[in-house]
């Protein structure tokens, strides 16, 4: 008689690996404002290779835009979302933009638009979209 089920495989622990997130991030000036280039996945074990870079452009002495590049980012989760809030809170008292840049159709971008985050910062696909930082008075 044959059996339609597979019979299930027992595995001692340390048998199965974990494909561990893998996150690059950089950063650079813009006529823009501060721009942070991430590529890979944002999520609770790679989140902090994102947050220095992103609270250092926040905190900085020059108080042009933030602009965080996610358009090469492939996922990303809660972990992510509350730093770019994190940012957003630290950007507003001094009236500074914060752009998060997309790849339409990826999932950074439905979770942000499910997540009404274009209501707090804005949403864009491409770094033209942005305007030139305004030049301070002094």
């Amino acid at each position: 008689m044959s059996s339609l089920v597979e019979p299930l495989e027992i595995r001692k622990p340390g048998d199965c690996t974990l494909n561990a997130a893998q996150l690059t991030v950089s950063s650079r000036g813009t006529d823009k404002g501060a721009l942070i280039e991430a590529v890979g996945e944002v999520d609770l074990t790679t989140v902090l290779q994102l947050r220095e870079p992103v609270l250092n452009a926040v905190n900085s002495t020059d108080r042009s835009a933030v602009i965080v590049d996610l358009s090469r980012v492939d996922f990303i989760d809660s972990a992510g979302l509350a730093l770019l809030v994190e940012a957003r809170k630290k950007l507003a008292p001094d009236s500074r933009a914060l752009h998060i840049l997309l790849t339409p159709g990826r999932q950074p971008e439905r979770v942000l638009r499910l997540g009404r985050f274009d209501t707090i910062m804005n949403l864009a696909y491409d770094l033209n979209e942005i305007p030139p930082a305004m030049e301070r008075a002094q």
